[in-house]
């Protein structure tokens, strides 16, 4: 939660970013560990990580957040290090310090950062690309649920996190033809595509990480649409999924623009209750049930 503060956005743009699943990296199993051995990628972050002040380098998981030099040189980093701007702050400075150094040392060429275009996760292909974001809804009275970041007393607490209500992810549409009507009335969406959006979009990772729904979780997954005018489409859901003690039920609405058979825009809605916790979605303490809502609008280039 640290990237909204205002110094540590200026100075992130002296790196290039990366995010990688840790335990792929340097995982915590003795046999993954033995195996990704003869990875290059392991390989570099095990030397990397050799180089790091005893305390920063975890013994287990290996989450945090690491400031590298292009050989694996050790320039900054810290285990865990995701909810302490001021800690984040003094690193990034002592990482560009060290850095200045290393690139005379070693010679290396300091050039700006490429611009490169955006393109999606690598698992995320389609004809249309979608921008989800999942938040809590207001409960009535003071609650505080769905507060954006800034309205939120900082206390430096890496947990603070659950109570940020937000998350985003993305959301690929196979193929296009297949959220735009063909006559003049109202047509089901495909109930594939319908089941897939539930699976994969209608979940409750607003603090933290939850599985899909599988396929027999999804108790009911329609979706209409029809035609209005000057080229806009109207679509409308209903939706429930199950899977133990954790569910969803929702309705959605949307609209959308289409002009040459491409859409260019595109929003939908989805408003309903959630109930029960995933293993690492933070839902212990508040299970619900509760109001949860997801859009998934076109990302505009």
């Amino acid at each position: 939660m640290v990237w909204s503060d205002p110094e540590i956005k200026k100075l992130s743009k002296e790196f290039v970013t990366v995010a990688d699943e840790a335990y792929y990296l340097y995982p915590e199993n003795p046999e993954h560990l033995r195996q990704a051995g003869t990875r290059e990628d392991h390989r570099f972050f095990r030397k990397y990580g050799e180089q790091m002040p005893v305390g920063d380098w975890n013994r287990g998981t290996k989450q945090g957040i690491y400031m590298m030099g292009p050989n694996a040189e050790y320039l900054e980093g810290r285990f865990a290090a995701s909810g302490e701007p001021e800690d984040i702050r003094a690193r990034l400075r002592r990482a560009l310090d060290r850095w200045n150094d290393l690139r005379v040392k070693q010679n290396y060429a300091n050039k700006p950062i490429p611009a490169k275009p955006w393109a999606p996760p690598p698992d995320v292909e389609g004809e249309l690309i979608l921008r989800t974001n999942v938040r809590d809804l207001p409960r009535g009275g003071n609650d505080r649920s769905g507060a954006r970041k800034h309205e939120i007393p900082a206390t430096g607490m890496w947990m603070d996190f659950v109570k940020w209500a937000w998350n985003e992810n993305w959301f690929a549409v196979p193929k296009m033809s297949s959220l735009i009507p063909k006559g003049s009335g109202e047509e089901p969406v495909e109930p594939t595509l319908a089941t897939q959006l539930a699976r994969e979009a209608l979940i409750d990772t607003v603090r933290g990480q939850t599985p899909e729904w599988g396929p027999s979780d999804v108790q009911r997954a329609r979706m209409t649409m029809r035609k209005l005018d000057g080229g806009r489409i109207e679509y409308k859901g209903q939706f429930a999924m199950r899977s133990g003690g954790r569910g969803f039920e929702g309705s959605l609405y949307g609209q959308g623009t289409v002009a040459g058979g491409k859409f260019s825009s595109l929003d939908l809605v989805v408003l309903g209750m959630r109930s029960g916790a995933g293993p690492f979605n933070q839902r212990e303490n508040d299970p619900g049930p509760a109001p949860m809502g997801v859009t998934l609008s076109l990302r505009r280039q």
